[in-house]
């Protein structure tokens, strides 16, 4: 039979209750003294579930989760037991599991405030919100008079969508008694989030007789300010709306919100065609009010066309060019969606540059301008041209620019850009170091210069060079680099490594920035209960629901995504018996300093001078563990991860097809080209999935048959006849898609008959310079000769002359 602790001599009971000194950090003293109680009584449940608690803690967690279920085993019915449990599991960022914990606590010890509180927190972090109201509604009741309780109620039923009840809450909160009192920005940020629900409840009347209440009491001014304007505008009294809006233009005249209400207050759609005259009008008149705002002289270039646009450009670019402001073009870009307008702008400064170096002053100028003026209209152009492919002539124009003014940085970093789109690597990467050693204070040059050298595949270098950015006295710069959640970085040393054929280091980096955004997730559970705390409720919202989003990021996807490639390639390498084997890395044992080499000291610098521990960044510097894991599981995880955060990308698709069908799961394969066909029925890739998965069910016997007819049933419905080549008379991305499977499928003759001719002039439309580089690579791997690689190198250099990459 199990001992509890009350059963326990007092002794014995007095060292238990010691041994609790988990939120002291003190592990290594509790385990001590568990242990202590342990050789009297080495069947006590609640002694052994503590002891595997500190254990865990200790970087010891198989034997401390062994301890754990062990004293479960001996006294299932332990809230402590329960309880510590699901302190490890939650610190493991295994939520669901540390729920279950908690909810086995409770069943033992309904009224333990401390297991309550962590739960809702769980509920929420989880996103369980009824849940998490059941518990915060069980807390207010046990301890009416804790502020914390009532607004985390509040906050649970506002993300279960009962506004009126929220509302309730914080009013019932107001005049509750005996509590510690407010100071004056937490009281402004609870009235504010206040009148915030009683706007989402769709009363805007009361929200607003609510908001000249507490206007006494409200520390954030243009808050309050935006909220009467949103309010007033909501309620449709758009005259008074409309007061409100300008006087929040006079604080900020830059604030495209206020700037589309004041459009909204006089009935105005800025999106809508049939009001662009309208809102042309709206824009002059707020231009005259406010003559300095920049967001109001760009904006008629958004609604106007024509003679119009031409007039309202002009304006803009001779006040750019005269204030030598460098991000004009990176402004006006968006305009070049619209082909007549790109076209136009090129034509404008042309014309520009051209009044200055024949009179020195624009034409409708009697005084001459400054010299810089040609500098900016030829760094301009330079950008334009680039835009267009048009590398020549834009190195023409840079260097022009340069010329004229030889210590300016940004005509430097145009050149390298251009270098770079040119295909001509080396030369951007160089022409970069150049603009960076003008100013290597500059930590945008400085990282603009690290991306440049990645590029090149110089990831020694580049470590070296980000090592800058690390504090001198840091012990541990490895880890300090990746703590600094650099995610371009991250992805852009993965690209490096899996181009130099180092699969193992490839898949360490983007599982670092992976890590990344999953940091980002579990970083929320702090914000559950201090943000209540501290009453910055409007912004915990906002956290909560940023992070329902956080994994469609750009960054995320594309580590994710190349992950999944690399587990996929050695995957087949294994299949062909082609095994991938981790590169080692020279060890030496000189320390990194500063500016030293990145291959130096490896153990010296994870440790920190004269320090034996290891952190986890160099704990597998050639990143041994991912490739000897299961790398279709791998790729399965990330997959469906994909498929749960990014659905909408056709990428996500595409992989989990790959995925799928080298596991065999062949209704999930058919699933992900439905999913594909239903967000680009024109995808270039879909012919050649359609073709792969049909061989796939020919060729694998191990299928049961009865399943096949219903997969090529719907096969014949959805798609009918396909052919892989579909498409690839035209479209370089169907060339690219056909090759793709042809090499899958063993046929690397056919992609390479194919990838010769996307130099073409047939291609032209949609080909790139990276859709060439993926060519180039196809081709290598489809084993085509080495004459065959080099008559495509030299199409491909017809195509982007001045390249060094073919």
């Amino acid at each position: 039979m199990s001992m509890t602790v009350t059963e326990l001599p007092h002794k014995e009971q007095a060292l238990f209750r010691s041994a609790l000194l988990y939120e002291a950090s003190q592990y290594k003293k509790g385990l001590k003294v568990s242990e202590q109680i342990l050789k009297k009584f080495p069947d006590h449940g609640e002694t052994l579930s503590v002891k595997g608690m500190f254990l865990a803690h200790l970087e010891r967690k198989e034997e401390g989760y062994e301890l754990m279920e062990r004293g479960l085993k001996i006294n299932p019915q332990s809230s402590i037991s329960w309880h510590v449990y699901g302190l490890v599991c939650r610190s493991d960022k295994k939520y669901v599991q540390a729920i279950k914990c908690y909810e086995e606590a409770l069943k033992a010890d309904s009224e333990n405030m401390h297991i309550l509180r962590e739960v809702a927190s769980l509920y929420v972090q989880m996103r369980q919100y009824s849940k998490a109201v059941e518990c915060r509604e069980k807390l207010t009741a046990m301890n009416p008079f804790f502020p914390s309780f009532w607004l985390g109620l509040a906050t649970a039923h506002h993300m279960n969508g009962r506004y009126d009840l929220a509302i309730k809450v914080i009013s019932a909160h107001e005049l509750g008694n005996n509590q510690p009192p407010l100071d004056k920005y937490m009281i402004s940020e609870l009235s504010l989030y206040k009148n915030w629900l009683i706007e989402l409840n769709g009363d805007y009347q009361q929200a607003l007789e609510h908001l000249k209440e507490i206007r006494p009491q409200i520390v954030d001014i243009t808050g309050w300010k935006e909220k009467k304007a949103r309010l007033l505008l909501k309620a449709d009294r758009k005259e008074a709306a409309a007061t409100a809006f300008q006087d929040l233009l006079e604080r900020n005249s830059e604030n495209d919100d206020y700037i589309t209400g004041y459009m909204e207050c006089n009935g105005l759609d800025m999106k809508c065609d049939e009001d662009q005259d309208a809102v042309l009008e709206v824009i002059g008149t707020l231009q005259q009010q406010f003559p300095s705002s920049n967001r109001l002289r760009f904006l008629p270039l958004m609604y106007s066309t024509g003679d119009n646009f031409v007039v309202a450009a002009e304006s803009l670019a001779k006040y750019a060019l005269r204030k030598g402001i460098p991000s004009l073009f990176s402004s006006v870009r968006v305009l070049y969606a619209d082909k007549a307008k790109g076209a136009a702008l090129g034509t404008l400064i042309e014309s520009c540059a051209t009044q200055i170096r024949d009179t020195k002053r624009f034409s409708d100028s009697t005084d001459d301008e400054p010299a810089s003026v040609l500098l900016w209209c030829n760094y301009y152009l330079a950008q334009h041209y680039d835009y267009y492919g048009d590398h020549e002539r834009a190195l023409t124009l840079i260097e022009e620019a340069i010329r004229s003014s030889p210590k300016t940085i940004e005509p430097y970093m145009i050149k390298a850009r251009i270098l770079k789109h040119a295909g001509d690597f080396r030369g951007a990467r160089d022409t970069m170091d150049y603009a960076r050693q003008q100013d290597v204070g500059d930590r945008y040059l400085t990282t603009k210069f690290i991306k440049y050298m990645l590029r090149v595949d110089e990831v020694d270098e580049a470590e070296k060079t980000y090592l800058l950015f690390v504090n001198e006295d840091a012990p541990h710069k490895i880890q300090e680099i990746v703590n600094m959640q650099a995610t371009w970085y991250m992805n852009e040393r993965g690209h490096a490594y899996r181009r130099m054929g180092d699969i193992g280091r490839a898949l360490k980096h983007y599982h670092q920035a992976i890590s990344v955004f999953d940091t980002y997730q579990d970083d929320q559970y702090d914000f559950h209960q201090y943000s209540v705390r501290k009453v910055t409720l409007r912004s915990y919202i906002d956290i909560l629901e940023w992070e329902a989003t956080v994994y469609e990021n750009p960054a995320y996807q594309t580590a994710a995504r190349a992950a999944a490639e690399c587990y996929l390639e050695l995957a087949d390498r294994k299949a062909s018996c082609n095994t991938f084997v981790p590169i080692e890395i020279e060890k030496d044992d000189k320390p990194l300093t500063r500016n030293g080499s990145a291959q130096q000291g490896q153990q010296n610098l994870a440790a920190g001078v004269g320090e034996t521990k290891v952190y986890d960044v160099e704990k597998d510097p050639n990143g041994t563990k991912f490739v000897e894991s299961d790398n279709l599981a791998e790729a399965l995880k990330l997959a469906e991860h994909l498929e749960s955060v990014a659905a909408s990308n056709p990428d996500t698709h595409v992989l989990a097809f790959e995925v799928h069908l080298r596991m065999q799961k062949y209704f999930l394969v058919l699933k992900a080209i439905n999913a594909l066909k239903a967000i680009d029925a024109t995808h270039p890739a879909l012919p050649s999935m359609v073709v792969r998965l049909s061989q796939a069910l020919d060729t694998d016997e191990s299928f049961a048959a009865a399943l096949k007819v219903p997969l090529r049933a719907q096969l014949a419905k959805s798609f009918g006849a396909v052919d892989i080549t579909t498409g690839t008379a035209e479209s370089i991305d169907s060339v690219l898609a056909a090759a793709k499977s042809m090499l899958a499928m063993g046929n690397g003759d056919q992609a390479a008959t194919l990838l010769v001719q996307t130099p073409e002039a047939k291609y032209a439309e949609g080909r790139t310079l990276l859709k060439l580089l993926e060519a180039k690579r196809l081709l290598a791997k489809s084993g085509a000769d080495e004459s065959t690689q080099a008559a495509f190198g030299a199409s491909a250099k017809t195509v982007f002359p001045l390249a060094t990459c073919f």
